[in-house]
Order: structure tokens, then C-alpha cells, then sequence
């Protein structure tokens, strides 16, 4: 791996004034021909590792893992990554969940989610980014979506975490008076606990389920 840095994560500072903010999307592109590589720190010494999945089956393929130990010291963190091609155009779901093999994932730990909009065929390499939004404790916060309910789509969302909660959503209609025109809804959460969550929104038809989703969108929340 050419790279011994840890998962690039821009911070998205959101200080709070009495207002809720809106949230900042972590999402990556790639080509079908590129090369994308991701990687976050970790501590095997401690039992718990970075454990990775993708949706929906067949966008993101070959998720090679690989480490980087910069430090010979015991216990000293190290890097994994994975490198990952993509088999077709699409959009794709890429959560992390940080939790102990013997435990499994409902024990997590700690949460990352990025999504990744595949199209064209520039050959390269990728290096997929996390962006964390920080918020303190009791800060509020928005996510605003578009959506068509004439198609039957609507988005829903998963809280991967226990340090945030939704308190509001709100449905802004399209003013211009056309069929079928697409509305505004505002979902408003709320930072309780300090750690690590990761918001995920699936779009799809309730009566398909959600492994139909054909669009997606993550945001990473650090409350501290």
C-alpha cells in the first residue's frame, strides 16, 4: 500500500449558536477502470478491528486487505486498508463497523459510512475519504433530502450508533404546482452521547425492501 497515513477524515466543525446545522455528506467517486483504496486506524492489540461492508452486491468487488505497522512498539496502532475495484457503474454503500471477531457486529464499537458514485472509465487511483462532522453534546442538526413520493421512492434512514436521535422531520412540498414534482424532507437529530455514529439513508419502495435501494447517502457524526 503506497500510503502509511490513516483514513483521511475532514472534520466538518459544527459549533453550536442555538440553531441546528446542516450536516456535510460523506461521498466519493470512482471510474470502473480505477483503483480505490481506503484505510482507517486501528489497534489489534485491543481485540476490536475494523470489519467492512458494501451495498448493494455487485457495484464494488476484489476488497483486498492489507496493513501498514509504522510503529514496532507493543500495542502501537496500525493501518488497514482495503483496495477495491468496481465491476459496474452505480452507487454504493460502504459502512465500517469496529467490533471483536468472538463478539460480532451487534457489539460495535465504533461506526464510519461513505457511499461511492461509480461512472466512466478514467483509469487511476482513488483514495476514498471519511468526513466526520464534530458536534458537542445537545447540538441539533439537519440532513435534507430530495425526494419523489409519485414513484413510490422515499428515503429512510439507519443510525449506526447509540450518541445521536432524530426529534423532527419535515415535508417542504414542491410550490410550482406540477404532477409528480419531487418535495424537501428535513430530518432533525440530536447529539446526547460522546463517541462515534454514522446516519446512512437507503432511497427504494417500501414494498421492494431496502436491499432495492438504487441511491444512497452517509454522514459521520463525532460527538464530543
Amino acid at each position: 500500500m503506497k500510503k502509511s497515513l490513516v483514513a483521511i477524515c475532514y472534520i466538518a466543525l459544527i459549533i453550536t449558536s442555538g440553531f441546528a446545522f446542516e450536516l456535510k455528506e460523506s461521498a466519493n467517486s470512482m471510474s470502473v477502470t480505477d483503483l480505490a483504496i481506503l484505510e482507517v486506524q486501528e489497534n489489534p492489540s485491543t481485540g476490536y478491528l475494523w470489519h467492512i461492508f458494501a451495498e448493494p452486491t455487485g457495484v464494488l468487488r476484489n476488497f483486498l486487505e492489507e496493513h501498514n505497522t509504522p510503529s514496532m512498539m507493543p500495542g502501537a496502532p496500525s493501518v488497514k486498508g482495503w483496495i477495491m475495484t468496481a465491476a459496474k457503474e452505480g452507487k454504493a454503500l460502504i459502512t465500517l463497523r469496529l467490533f471483536r471477531e468472538w463478539e460480532g457486529d451487534k457489539h460495535s464499537i465504533d461506526f464510519r459510512a461513505l457511499t461511492v458514485n461509480v461512472a466512466g472509465e478514467e483509469k487511476g487511483q482513488v483514495d476514498f475519504n471519511i468526513l466526520m462532522n464534530e458536534v458537542s453534546p445537545g447540538s441539533t442538526f439537519t440532513v435534507t433530502l430530495e425526494e419523489n413520493a409519485s414513484t413510490g421512492y422515499s428515503w429512510q434512514y439507519q443510525i449506526l450508533g447509540d450518541g445521536i436521535s432524530e426529534i423532527d422531520k419535515k415535508v417542504l412540498a414542491d410550490e410550482s404546482g406540477k404532477v409528480g414534482a419531487p418535495s424537501k424532507v428535513t430530518w432533525t437529530f440530536q447529539a446526547a452521547d460522546d463517541g462515534n455514529s454514522a446516519i446512512v439513508f437507503r432511497y427504494f419502495r417500501s414494498w421492494e425492501g431496502e436491499k432495492s435501494a438504487v441511491d444512497y447517502k452517509a454522514y459521520n457524526v463525532c460527538v464530543q
